[in-house]
Parts: structure tokens; sequence; C-alpha cells
């Protein structure tokens, strides 16, 4: 496929009345002048951790900030941040995985938000450096974030972080979001106790079944099929990405198919009971809005704890935007108290 896909600018007048005027005044300036045209996908990749930083308020340093490598998938080796606060360890840990649309994403994308959580939750922060496709197979990046937590929590990886294996939550935003819930699922079979699932606009579905947005089973991926920041030709391009990371041979993707399962479509999962305490927020202006509420209903059919939250008038990647959205600096803070009160339950 073609390692490119179109920007829609200015905001389409479909979505225009459901924006919150910040938002709108926010894009008007920094993004909707900017012409249309293929983006290259290098390019995008270099500079995706700065695509909205026109709306990113500073955040607290942590008190120590470092690289450091975990074993991820089959042994390879796999990078991390790790951001300490300013207490004596061991610490509760929150693992981060980053969002990117599976193709996107490094160990800077999240990285103000990692060093507000720290600064709220006072836990350490591991964000993941999971691998992308189309260079490696899709579920990969799934496959290197559970190997990730599996470390972690392990006696080996407890020691060489500082952490307290007993209080771990995972989360993450969009992709990162999918793969933190699928990852809730691992973690359940694998006997590790989450204390939190933390979610934000995670992807659920497999678009690969439809060719129109007006395919889709939940509604929001009609309604706003021309949103600003993240459609749905945006969405089909991503999609498209992640399974073209497959192998053209049909006998060895067979094979790949075998291991990507319900990974595909969440919803699909075997057992949703038994999960860990969930939050999952969704943004009002997102096309993946009704999924992942959707999958949010499963849970609690299932018996599950679970919060949801959608904010209002804001569009897919609204957390990333927290100088200019009162409802990103909401979003940010809110998921650093779950985290707090899930890993300290005695405070």
């Amino acid at each position: 496929m073609a390692q490119q896909h179109e920007a829609l600018n200015p905001i389409h007048p479909s979505v225009l009345s459901s924006l919150d005027p910040a938002f709108v005044d926010v894009y008007n300036k920094h993004v909707a002048h900017i012409p249309n045209k293929p983006i290259d996908l290098q390019f995008l990749r270099s500079k995706y951790s700065v695509l909205y930083s026109y709306g990113t308020a500073p955040a607290p340093k942590a008190a120590k900030t470092y690289d450091s490598t975990v074993p991820g998938h089959g042994g390879a080796e796999i990078a991390v941040r790790v951001y300490e606060p300013a207490t004596p360890g061991p610490w509760p840990v929150y693992i981060d995985y980053h969002g990117g649309g599976w193709g996107l994403g490094d160990l800077d994308t999240e990285a103000h938000i990692c060093e507000h959580i720290v600064a709220i939750a006072n836990v350490a922060v591991i964000d993941v450096d999971y691998r992308l496709v189309p260079e490696h197979p899709f579920p990969t990046g799934i496959l290197d974030s559970f190997a990730a937590l599996q470390y972690i929590s392990s006696p080996e990886g407890a020691k060489k972080f500082n952490i307290d294996p007993s209080r771990i939550a995972v989360g993450g935003p969009s992709a990162g979001g999918n793969i933190s819930l699928v990852v809730g699922h691992l973690a359940r079979d694998a006997g590790i106790d989450l204390k939190l699932i933390a979610a934000g606009t995670p992807t659920i579905d497999d678009l690969s079944r439809y060719s129109t947005a007006t395919e889709s089973p939940y509604p929001s991926m009609t309604e706003l099929e021309f949103a600003p920041t993240l459609n749905w030709a945006r969405l089909k391009w991503f999609d498209t990405l992640k399974w073209s990371s497959l192998s053209k041979d049909e006998a060895e993707k067979a094979k790949q198919m075998e291991v990507v399962g319900w990974f595909g479509d969440l919803m699909q999962a075997p057992s949703f009971e038994g999960l860990s305490k969930t939050v999952i927020y969704t943004a009002g202006c997102d096309p993946l809005r009704d999924e992942g509420e959707a999958y949010a209903r499963k849970l609690i059919e299932a018996g599950n704890e679970v919060t949801v939250k959608r904010f209002k008038g804001v569009p897919h990647p609204f957390y990333h935007m927290d100088e200019a959205l009162p409802q990103a600096k909401q979003y940010i803070e809110m998921m650093a108290v779950e985290i707090k009160h899930a890993l300290y339950p005695d405070l």
C-alpha cells in the first residue's frame, strides 16, 4: 500500500457544531490553514510526537528520568523510558503504552502525560517502546507490551526498576488503549494481578471488514466520518497499514492470523469475566467513541468494575492539548488520580 494518507482541513461542516469552540479556535489557528496533501509515513513518524505541541502545556519533570530496556516478544530487546518520583522506592508502577495507530509513536509521544502521572500519582512510570507495523507484523506490538509487563512484574524486573510488583497499573491512549485492554486479558490468564487498566479513546473493532464508514455497526463512525484530527479515511489508512504487515505468503499469513485471533476485534475476546478494574475515557467527536463505550458495557455486563467518561466537544487526540483545552487537563488529572487511588488504596 502507499505509505501516505490525507489530512482533512479545514473542519468539516458536518461536525463543526459538535466541537467545543476552544478546540475550533486552536485548530483554526494552527492546523486548518495547512494544505491537504499526502503525508509520507516516515515523515509523519518524525513529527508525530510534536504533532499537537501547539496545544500541549509544560509538565513537571520527574525526579529522575532514564532510558533502559526490557525483553520483548521472542527475546527482542525493547526500549523503555523510566520516570521516578522524588519519594524513596520501591514504588508502585504505571506501565504506559503509547498511541499511534500501530505504526507511529515512540518514547516522546506521551512524555508529558507520563510526567504528570508521576507528579500527581507519586508512582514510577515505565513507557514501553513496542515494535511498530509494517516493519513488524501485527500483533507484535501487543506481544511486546505483554512481555514487558511480564518482565517488569517478575522479581528480576521489580529489582531492576525498584518497583513494587504487587501494585501495577497499565494504560495508554488510542492503539495504546487497545493494547492495555488486551494486556488486561492476558495478565488475568497469566495470574498477574493488575490494579487498574486505564484506556483512553481506545480502538476496539476490526475496520478491515468495512469498505465505508456506514458499514460499521457503531453510529459514531458514520456521525463523525469527517471529524478533525482522526476521520474515517485516516482510520482506514492505519487499519490497512496494520494488516499489510502480515505476510503475502498465504500459508505464512494463515499462521500469523492464528496468532492474531481476537486481537483484531476485542469484542470477540473469549472471556470478559474476572478482569481488573478498568477506566475507559472516550472523546465526544471521535469516530472510535461508540466502540470504546460498547466495550465498557461488555465489561460491566460481565461483572467487572468499570469507570466510563465521555469528554464532550473534543476529537480523538484531545489529551495532548492540555494547555488549550480544559477537557485535556481534566483527562490527565482524572486518569492520574484513578491510578493513584488504585495503587495507593489506603490513601
